[in-house]
């Protein structure tokens, strides 16, 4: 009997043993194996085919958006990302240089224009999956703006005072010049609206805003020499011409076309009149949609634009808002606008109830 009891003691002994080493060979294998992947959110970026791939977020400057569907956002290092289901996807495409790009106009889901930093103006025909270099500046001048009014007329600047014009669909490119500027340097251009066949203006360093009546045969310099701003950007919003520039500074522009400010008899009729914006920040864009209502973006500061001067600051409740550099803008719809910036910042807003949301997924 105590023969059976050993036995059956030692069985049992056995049987914990041969337990505890497959529970500690398991764990042993279990540490051995590759943990799996955290679930993180995905990019919802795809490379096009045969372009060299970015791993980092991209400086983004501009962007346009011809529908609710089909939009481009551009910037550093010659990156471009293109959409063409409203933002929810996007396609990385890189030039073939990596020049920067300042901004990108598309006239329909295939035609579209940009300016590089190297002085470049580039077309594409097929959506923005390739691009052709069509003129590049003498001295490869940094070129900031392009506008085209249909697809013949277009004006582009950028530095040293840089103004070129098309009239033949960009074969070719006509240099012009400031008519009456005095100062000692040539101010850096980087604002441009066009208005007409035969009218547009400009803005840029020395407080230099000028127009031109006559398809840029002269351009006039329309402010006063008291106006030290940078602008920026310059465009109509309603029947008002509204400049944006650096230190906050907005300005609302009068010429031929719209109504000059009333003088007394004794004073000289005003051009440009500088308005309180309530900010101090810089002011790098400026946008219109098709109820002559927009917005103007910059550093950790979003305006809206009502009745045609009426300024009003959103408060957006995003991290860290005083390092946010908002670049570029496009109006979407009535009220809802795409909005891009530094480190790659892409979204959307609401101006009627201030909600954004995200475009880009790096």
């Amino acid at each position: 009997m105590k023969s059976y009891s050993y036995k059956l003691l030692f069985l049992v002994f056995l049987l914990i043993i041969t337990f505890i080493l497959l529970i500690s060979w398991r764990n042993y294998n279990n540490q051995l194996q590759p943990k799996p992947s955290p679930n993180i959110s995905q990019s919802n970026i795809k490379d096009h085919s045969g372009e060299r791939i970015r791993f980092v977020q991209d400086n983004l400057f501009t962007v346009d958006f011809i529908d609710r569907l089909h939009g481009w956002a551009a910037g550093y290092y010659g990156t471009i990302l293109k959409t063409i289901d409203g933002g929810r996807n996007w396609t990385h495409i890189s030039l073939p240089n990596n020049d920067l790009i300042r901004r990108i106009q598309f006239l329909n889901k295939d035609y579209g224009w940009l300016v590089t930093h190297r002085g470049r103006i580039m077309n594409s025909e097929n959506g923005g999956s390739s691009w052709k270099t069509v003129f590049l500046e003498n001295n490869n001048i940094n070129l900031r703006n392009i506008k085209f009014l249909d697809s013949n007329i277009g004006w582009a600047v950028g530095h040293e005072a840089t103004i070129l014009h098309t009239n033949d669909g960009g074969q070719t490119w006509t240099y012009q010049f400031l008519s009456n500027y005095t100062g000692r340097d040539l101010p850096r251009l980087n604002g441009l609206t066009v208005l007409s066949k035969t009218r547009a203006m400009l803005a840029g360093e020395f407080g230099v805003i000028a127009e031109t009546i006559n398809a840029g045969k002269t351009w006039t310099v329309i402010s006063s020499p008291d106006i030290k701003a940078t602008f920026t950007e310059i465009e109509q919003v309603g029947n008002s011409i509204l400049a944006v520039g650096l230190d906050g500074i907005v300005a609302q522009v009068y010429s031929n076309k719209f109504n000059i400010l009333t003088a007394h008899k004794d004073e000289e009729q005003a051009q440009v009149k500088v308005l309180n914006s309530g900010v101090n920040n810089h002011l790098f864009d400026i946008v219109a949609n098709k109820n002559g209502e927009g917005i103007v973006v910059g550093l950790a500061n979003i305006l809206a634009i009502k009745n045609d001067t009426k300024l009003k600051k959103i408060e957006i409740d995003l991290p860290d808002l005083n390092y946010l550099y908002f670049m570029g803008a496009t109006p979407l719809s009535e009220s809802k606008y795409a909005l891009v910036g530094a480190r790659g910042l892409a979204i959307t807003l609401d101006t009627s109830t201030a909600e954004i949301n995200g475009l880009v997924k790096w």
